[in-house]
């Protein structure tokens, strides 16, 4: 999943050339994507309860590699739309299988799990701009990052067919941690909704960015390069804190830690140090807080696999509304716009994230003293 839903971003200059388009038009297939994960998302949803949570895996990493094969074919704009699109939707079915499953696997204990599984999408983005970079440069087109999508499509289902999915909570774990009601639901959505839409703005045009304050050569992929392998080894630290630390500070922390990031870039204005520096720390800070924050979840609240797919549903409007606004924007005023408008987002996040906390712990209080325990 971290190298299909990747390529886009650091492929925009070489869409743009060979599709024959500008900003707008890219920041429309990133659209598509967030469209696309949506859709995904509520499927998702759906089939972990009917046909099990593997077989919807299964079917996600079947739309990663079609969909990475269109985009790689693709010398017409709709060819590439559809299978961007086709991506898009393959990350909303695996997105909401993967989070339910794991938190199924480790009720209440979820924490360093789930840290550990977006690691893995933090290895996957890393990936991702390096093989594109090495693909255009030695067969002057995206075939090569295709087969390796492909390649990890075979590892991943030979893997899935050989373990049993995790069950649903019982009844009696429902008593001891209550499931999310619709409120609570809704709010926890929209932080994932602010969240995701600035790591996927950020994300995705980081390598416009860096190309337009005058990074030249492989400079540009290697700063999303930077951007994604500190964002998997903010993953990868969060493991073991998760073990000492409540998730709420960790979340907390992290928002803090993202928006003074952004702050200091948009203050450097497109100075070269800051955009390393500032794309470091970024990513470092904003690893954690998706696992994390449906850890802070499941540690007080039971997560079913509809509401899962409601929070990947708002992550995917988040990655809808941001990047595609960062395009025309870019167009019109300059690329210095995309870390102005990522702070923005960030800021409400992390004001967010707190409202969540206590909201998540009244929710559990007022449970816990409404179900009566046994003498």
């Amino acid at each position: 999943m971290g190298v299909a839903l990747s390529i886009l971003g650091p492929a925009v200059s070489y869409l743009e050339d060979r599709l024959g388009v500008g900003a707008g038009a890219i920041g429309v297939l990133f659209a598509l994507s967030a469209i696309g994960n949506f859709v995904g998302a509520m499927l998702g949803g759906r089939w972990i309860d009917s046909i099990g949570g593997h077989a919807t895996l299964t079917i996600g990493a079947a739309g990663f590699v079609i969909g990475a094969v269109l985009i790689a074919a693709g010398s017409e704009y709709a060819i590439v739309a559809a299978g961007v699109t086709l991506v898009g939707a393959a990350t909303g079915a695996g997105d909401a299988g993967m989070n339910t499953m794991v938190v199924w696997a480790r009720v209440g204990r979820s924490g360093p799990a789930l840290n550990a599984l977006h690691l893995m999408f933090g290895v996957g983005a890393l990936i991702a701009p390096l093989a594109v970079d090495r693909s255009l440069a030695w067969s002057d087109g995206l075939w090569l990052v295709a087969s390796l999508v492909a390649l990890l499509g075979a590892v991943s289902a030979t893997l899935l067919f050989r373990h049993r999915a995790p069950a649903a909570p019982t009844a009696e774990d429902h008593v001891e941690r209550p499931p999310m009601s619709r409120s609570t639901t809704a709010a926890v959505a929209f932080f994932f909704l602010l969240y995701v839409g600035a790591e996927i703005g950020f994300g995705g045009w980081i390598f416009t960015f860096a190309e337009d304050m005058g990074l030249d050569d492989s400079e540009p992929a290697l700063v999303t390069a930077t951007f994604w392998g500190s964002f998997a080894l903010g993953r990868l630290l969060a493991i073991p804190v998760n073990r000492v630390v409540r998730p709420y500070v960790i979340v907390v922390t992290s928002c803090a830690t993202s928006v003074l990031a952004l702050l200091v870039m948009v203050l450097a204005d497109g100075v070269a140090w800051s955009i390393w520096l500032c794309a470091a720390v970024y990513g470092l800070s904003a690893g954690p807080q998706y696992p994390t924050m449906i850890a802070l979840v499941d540690a007080r609240l039971s997560l079913t696999a509809k509401a899962t797919s409601w929070i990947v549903g708002a992550a995917a409007i988040g990655a809808l509304i941001v990047p595609t606004g960062i395009g025309p924007l870019i167009e019109s005023s300059g690329s210095s716009t995309m870390p102005k408008v990522v702070l923005g987002v960030s800021a409400v996040g992390l004001l967010w994230a707190v409202v969540v906390g206590r909201l998540i712990n009244r929710a559990s209080a007022r449970r816990r003293t409404d179900v009566p325990h046994p003498a």
